[in-house]
């Protein structure tokens, strides 16, 4: 199919538009272009009118200067008189020969009047020259002087009648010349209409094919953007671009509105299921919550640290005084966001347990530069990523390891980061973990990173974790969360 066609066999809107304008240009150049050798041939004829007008007065002008000089040397012949007669002769010579000689442009009548200035001047050189040669005292000088005298007379009668007879026939040329010039105006008037008449015709055939329906495109997709699907469909009225992308707008409408209709219809499906699954969990907790007394259970870790101090067990006392620590913060608050000197509190208690674990060999290092009691986090944020620390970087590392904790402020963002120094992973294993917590946000059922990260979506609009890893370099996970809330007052603990 040819490229200048659309699928339905119509002329593309591109190519229109290039018709129209490319008929614009035209007559546009057009214009131009008259104009430009209308002012050239204009000026051209002004110019020879000037060239042959000036000629003809320098000529004049020479034989006049000539005939003057000619007179002064005779009366008075020094040198000074002799030279400029001499410049006189020569400008009068390089004048004459400057007068146009063409037959075919000047004319017969100038053509002959030129000829016979020539001619007399030449025979008035002969005899002017002949006469310089005789003495004063001659018998024939007085005779000879008034007959150059005359000769200098009739010169200047020939370049006069030239000069009219070139005047004449300038005059003729230039009214000539001014009839057509008369008549420019006109066509260039004629020219503009032509263009104009092109353009608007343009806005038309634009305004019908383009700028029209993509109004009733922005009125449809406004009344679409509402949730408004009940409007008509568009009528499609060109084969053109503007014709195909109302049709396919037209498709988009019908396929938007069944699309809408099935999203309602899995939004009030999940709602349902979120309900059943909240129960759900609310209903195992509180199983797990009667079968475990918290009070019971730290009672016991209680008797259990007296019975460690009686035997002179200090350190079995101190892990059991830290275990029942740890239990009584995770259980002792149901907010989803807790301060970080909250969460500090508990990941302590976790930390010495770890080291008890370890024999010490791995340190934990903490650098917050931030008020830990003035900033939120999600509860139970930390622990997780430090026990993935010992626990996948650090453990198999005989030699121990570090673990730094940092926490500092980027405007309004609190930023958190848990580093090692372990055996970290590959790209291959970094991206399985990065797949995982991706699957486990999506399922809700991951207890670990992939549980922090959906509840860090959903309690920080623009709230991420990161993960940054290289095999025997270790491992980082960064979060940052917006802060924008206030911490509230602390819940009561269990005593």
């Amino acid at each position: 199919m040819a490229r200048n066609k659309t699928a339905q066999g119509g002329i593309s809107l591109r190519h229109k538009v290039t018709a129209w304008l490319a008929a614009i240009l035209l007559v546009t150049m057009l214009s131009t272009g008259i104009a430009t050798m209308a002012g050239q041939w204009t000026v051209r004829s002004f110019d020879t009118l000037l060239a042959d007008n000036a000629v003809c007065y320098t000529v004049q002008n020479a034989l006049k200067d000539e005939t003057q000089a000619f007179a002064r040397y005779v009366r008075q012949p020094t040198s000074e008189t002799e030279q400029a007669y001499t410049a006189a002769c020569t400008a009068s010579e390089q004048s004459l020969a400057a007068l146009p000689f063409d037959y075919a442009r000047i004319g017969e009548e100038r053509y002959a009047r030129t000829w016979n200035l020539l001619q007399g001047y030449a025979g008035y050189r002969q005899e002017r020259d002949a006469f310089l040669q005789l003495s004063p005292s001659a018998d024939t000088y007085i005779e000879q002087m008034y007959h150059v005298m005359a000769l200098q007379d009739y010169l200047a009668a020939y370049a006069l009648r030239l000069t009219q007879a070139t005047l004449e026939q300038e005059n003729a040329l230039y009214s000539s010349t001014a009839a057509h010039i008369r008549h420019l105006p006109w066509l260039y008037l004629g020219l503009f209409l032509t263009a104009a008449v092109l353009v608007l015709l343009l806005i038309r055939v634009l305004s019908r094919a383009v700028v029209r329906p993509l109004l009733r495109l922005a009125q449809a997709s406004r009344s679409i953007a509402e949730g408004d699907f009940s409007s008509p469909d568009l009528p499609v009225k060109s084969s053109d671009e503007v014709g195909r992308l109302t049709g396919t707008f037209n498709q988009m409408k019908h396929a938007m509105a069944q699309q809408l209709t099935t999203q309602q219809a899995l939004h009030r499906e999940e709602v349902r299921n979120l309900a059943l699954e909240k129960d759900l969990e609310h209903t195992r907790l509180e199983v797990l919550k009667s079968q475990v007394n918290p009070h019971f259970l730290f009672n016991t870790l209680n008797m259990i640290s007296c019975m460690a101090r009686l035997e002179d067990a200090a350190t079995t006392d101190q892990m059991i005084v830290h275990l029942g620590s740890l239990f009584r913060h995770n259980l002792r608050t149901k907010r989803q966001q807790i301060t970080l000197e909250e969460e500090l509190d508990g990941l302590e208690d976790y930390i010495y347990l770890q080291q008890m674990r370890f024999d010490g060999r791995i340190t934990v290092e903490k650098s917050i530069q931030v008020q830990p009691a003035a900033v939120l986090v999600p509860s139970f944020m930390l622990q997780p990523v430090v026990e993935n620390a010992y626990s996948h970087g650090l453990k198999s590392r005989e030699e121990g390891g570090r673990i730094l904790l940092r926490a500092w402020m980027q405007g309004k963002v609190l930023v958190l980061t848990v580093a090692d120094n372990g055996k970290g992973m590959t790209a291959e294993e970094l991206d399985a973990v990065q797949t995982k917590i991706v699957q486990s946000e999506q399922t809700g059922r991951s207890i670990g990173l992939g549980n922090i990260s959906r509840r860090i979506g959903m309690l920080y609009p623009g709230g991420k974790m990161q993960i940054y890893s290289r095999a025997g370099h270790g491992t980082v996970v960064r979060f940052e969360l917006p802060q924008t809330q206030q911490p509230e007052e602390k819940e009561e603990t269990l005593s």
